[in-house]
């Protein structure tokens, strides 16, 4: 499924989360990309932020490279 993000673009948001559980956790509000305003009572959310985010990076730089998979095989 293609979500039609970039690699970079997704970089940016993980990023976005990651500052976001910093400010927070220092005591401070944040404003995210999107506008909306985070504090330390969203913590649980910026972290499942910060998971969606890894986790579709991870997904997007393992498909470059054309999205092919090279697998093992075994003649007999």
């Amino acid at each position: 499924m293609s979500t039609g993000l970039t690699l970079e673009e997704a970089k940016i948001r993980y990023r976005d989360y990651l500052n976001a559980e910093e400010a927070v956790l220092l005591g401070q509000e944040y404003e995210l990309a999107t506008g909306e305003k985070v504090k330390k009572a969203n913590l649980e959310k910026i972290q499942a932020g910060l998971k969606l985010w890894e986790e579709r990076c991870n997904k997007l730089s393992s498909n470059i490279g054309g999205g092919i998979s090279v697998i093992s095989v075994a003649l007999k």
